[in-house]
C-alpha cells in the first residue's frame, strides 16, 4: 500500500475520540462516557471526490453527516427549474438538518473537492446517547445563524457581500486551525453569483478591484490570498 493510501485509510478509519475535529464537531462537549459510544453510531467510511454527490433535494432522510475533511456546495431548486447555491459547509460542520424535520432533504449537497464525510446513524445516536441532541441543536443553530448571515449580506452592496463572504470563509478556516488568509474558493464565478444575489461579471469586477486595490490577490482562479484582513474588515464596517 502507498503511503498516500496509507494516509488516506488512516483518515477513514479514525474513531470521534482521536479525531482532530472533535472541538467542533459532535464530541465537543461530551462527556467521555459518551465520545466513546459515538463510534456505533458513526461511520467513518464515505469519501467524495469533486463532483459527486452526497445527496438529492427531495429523497427520503437517511442520516447526518459530519464533514471531516474538504468542502461541499449546498445547492437548491428554484422555480425555473436551476440551480441556486445556498452555502458552503466546511470541515467540523453537520450537513442533514434540512431533511430532518420533513423526512426528505430540502437541498441538494455536492463534493467541491474531495472530501471525507461520517454518516451518523440518528435513530441510532437518539439510543446509544439519549442526551446527544443539545449537541444536536447546538450545530443546528449554527447552520441557522449562518443562513441568517447570507440573507442579511444579499441587502448589502455588491462590494460588502464579496469582501463578507471572503472574511466569513477566513474566519471559519480559522476557528478550524487552517491558513486562514489563504484559500481555495472552489465555487465558480456564476455560482458565487448565486450564493449573493450578483451576476457572475460583477462578483469579477469586485473580486478584480480587491485586487487593484491590494487587499487580495489571486494566485490562480481559484485560489485566494487575503493581504490586509483589517482593511476588508474596514470595507464592511462603514455605516
Amino acid at each position: 500500500m502507498s503511503s498516500l493510501a496509507k494516509n488516506l485509510f488512516r483518515e477513514l478509519t479514525v474513531s470521534c475520540g482521536d479525531c482532530s475535529l472533535g472541538e467542533l464537531c459532535i464530541p465537543h462537549g461530551l462527556a467521555q462516557q459518551d465520545i466513546d459510544k459515538l463510534d456505533d453510531s458513526v461511520s467513518h467510511t464515505k469519501l467524495l471526490h469533486a463532483g459527486d454527490n452526497l445527496y438529492h433535494q427531495d429523497t427520503p432522510f437517511k442520516s447526518l453527516y459530519a464533514l471531516k475533511s474538504g468542502s461541499v456546495k449546498i445547492i437548491s431548486k428554484n422555480e425555473e427549474g436551476g440551480d441556486d447555491i445556498m452555502g458552503v459547509y466546511l470541515p467540523g460542520e453537520i450537513i442533514g438538518f434540512d431533511g430532518v424535520a420533513t423526512d426528505q432533504y430540502q437541498c441538494s449537497i455536492h463534493a467541491l473537492e474531495t472530501s471525507n464525510v461520517c454518516e451518523i446513524d440518528l435513530d441510532s445516536l437518539q439510543k446509544n446517547i439519549p442526551n446527544i441532541f443539545k449537541q444536536l441543536l447546538k450545530h443546528a443553530s449554527k447552520s441557522i445563524n449562518q443562513s441568517n448571515n447570507t440573507n442579511t449580506v444579499s441587502k448589502a452592496s455588491a462590494e460588502r457581500r464579496i469582501v463578507s463572504l471572503l472574511l466569513d470563509l477566513s474566519d471559519r478556516y480559522r476557528l478550524r486551525g487552517y491558513f486562514y488568509t489563504e484559500f481555495n474558493l472552489f465555487l465558480s464565478r456564476s455560482e458565487i453569483g448565486s450564493l449573493l444575489n450578483l451576476s457572475p461579471e460583477t462578483v469579477s469586477r469586485g473580486i478584480r478591484k480587491l485586487e487593484r486595490d491590494k487587499l487580495i490577490s489571486l494566485q490562480n482562479n481559484r485560489r485566494i490570498k487575503i493581504n490586509n484582513l483589517d482593511g476588508l474588515r474596514s470595507l464592511i464596517s462603514v455605516v
